[in-house]
């Protein structure tokens, strides 16, 4: 079985030895042994367990998930990746929220006076940057007509829209915002 050292198993990595250190530290990775002259060496084995350190890391596992993770085995350690895909789902439906709310700000008359105007198009590339789809913007458009018709019908204005396009994307908001009333009960 071949061994390398701590060095080496950091380069191979892409981790600096420190980093090593640390988890060495925290019990998460331990060399299989030591050579004469007291380098720590590591095989395969611990090369594998790193990989899945990293693999992990990359996941945004904090280390003692990892720890946790590491030292159990089927279900229990499935249990600690689901609840933590879960929680990132939950922070994702915060963070999208944030994004209507700034873009809402963003599109206050008073924020359209003090920052630099935009069109339509930058705009929309704006939003689609911040990463809402077609349904996402949609959405914000049904949130702002809810909340504030005049205020947003003001700022479709302000884009330099028809009023043609005003009234088709306020009917759409509205139609959005209640899906019922684009039902007709047959």
């Amino acid at each position: 079985m071949t061994r390398i050292t701590l060095g080496r198993l950091a380069r191979e990595a892409g981790l600096s030895r420190s980093s090593l250190l640390h988890y060495e530290a925290l019990g998460l990775l331990m060399p299989s042994a030591r050579s004469t002259a007291g380098y720590r060496l590591y095989d395969e084995t611990q090369h594998e367990r790193l990989r899945a350190i990293c693999a992990y890391r990359a996941a945004g596992l904090p280390l003692a998930a990892i720890r946790d993770l590491l030292a159990r085995e089927g279900n229990a350690a499935a249990h600690i990746l689901e609840a933590h895909l879960m929680r990132l789902t939950a922070e994702i439906a915060r963070l999208k929220e944030r994004q209507k709310a700034i873009a809402t700000l963003l599109a206050q008359p008073s924020f359209r006076r003090r920052g630099k105007q935009r069109g339509k198009d930058a705009w929309v590339a704006m939003l689609r940057g911040a990463g809402f789809d077609e349904a996402e913007m949609d959405n914000w458009h049904a949130g702002f007509e809810a909340e504030n018709p005049d205020s947003h019908a003001a700022f479709l204005v302000s884009l330099g829209l028809t009023r043609e396009e005003v009234k088709a994307i306020r009917r759409r908001a509205k139609l959005a915002g209640n899906p019922a009333a684009g039902h007709s009960g047959s």
